[in-house]
């Protein structure tokens, strides 16, 4: 599964913003998260909650191939040396969304890009990476049996067409695997994420007042548009030029997900940064 650098339409991203005028690290959680892991019917309800049960769950749980993972890493840039496209970094975050998803399937006994309850591979990096901007996502999964070789790991993700097309991208830049055992099974997931900047500061989960929005995109040729805010089904509840969100646009039952517009000559592209609530 690949999704692309979206281009945002022009005269309506214009008439928004007239309108309107390493993450590598665990982040901190609101001390009212339940961080209890029970993975019997899938990590938790509402962004905050999911997210202290995933961290939760990763911390108390060992039954991950570690070994293979790298291993994987490392077959990956190989194979992208010899196509003659540039490696991809490892990336911290990447490694818990991938990792999530690995031990969620495990636990419950099935394969695919979403999770039972539908959140798919960009709901868990923009809930997991506070920082990050990105433009382009893919992802390969793939089930095994529990003896298989990190050789037959990546050789069965590779039989796979799209899979060996996401595995040699030259736009995608990170990555994070995830390899859970249960059941005498492998369960793999590897993300491949074209990371085109970050937030200057980690956005927190809840956000409180007024808070600034300070990007940073990697491109020389990119140049800040502005930024929209939108629900789970799209409609947009903020958004402007100034870079700044107040926590007024959001309602306490909503999910807001943030994007960074960034233009390139007379075009509009969508970044796609954190998920956000209201405290």
């Amino acid at each position: 599964m690949t999704l692309m650098l979206q281009k945002y339409d022009v005269p309506r991203a214009l008439s928004l913003l007239a309108l309107a005028a390493a993450s590598g690290t665990i982040m901190a959680l609101p001390a009212t998260a339940q961080a209890a892991c029970s993975l019997e019917n899938g990590y938790a309800d509402g962004l905050v909650s999911y997210v202290a049960e995933v961290e939760s769950c990763l911390s108390v749980n060992s039954d991950f191939e570690a070994r293979s993972e790298t291993a994987i890493f490392d077959a990956t840039n190989s194979q992208r040396a010899r196509a003659g496209v540039a490696s991809l970094n490892r990336r911290a975050s990447l490694d818990r969304a991938a990792r999530a998803h690995a031990l969620d399937m495990a636990a419950r006994g099935y394969a695919g890009h979403d999770d039972l309850e539908g959140r798919g591979h960009i709901y868990r990096m923009r809930a997991l990476d506070r920082q990050v901007l990105a433009s382009a996502t893919g992802a390969n999964v793939a089930v095994l049996d529990a003896d298989a070789s990190p050789a037959e790991i990546y050789e069965a993700i590779s039989a796979d067409s799209a899979n060996r097309q996401n595995l040699v991208h030259d736009g995608f830049t990170d990555t994070g695997l995830g390899i859970a055992k249960a059941d005498g099974r492998l369960y793999v997931v590897q993300m491949l994420t074209t990371v085109d900047g970050e937030l200057e500061s980690p956005l927190p989960l809840q956000v409180a007042g007024a808070t600034n929005i300070t990007p940073r995109v990697n491109q020389n040729y990119f140049r800040t548009a502005g930024w929209n805010l939108s629900d789970a089904a799209g409609n947009r509840l903020a958004g402007g030029t100034m870079m700044r969100m107040h926590d007024a646009a959001i309602d306490r039952t909503d999910t807001g997900y943030l994007d960074v517009l960034v233009q390139v000559d007379a075009d509009t592209y969508v970044l796609k940064g954190p998920i956000v609530t209201r405290q």
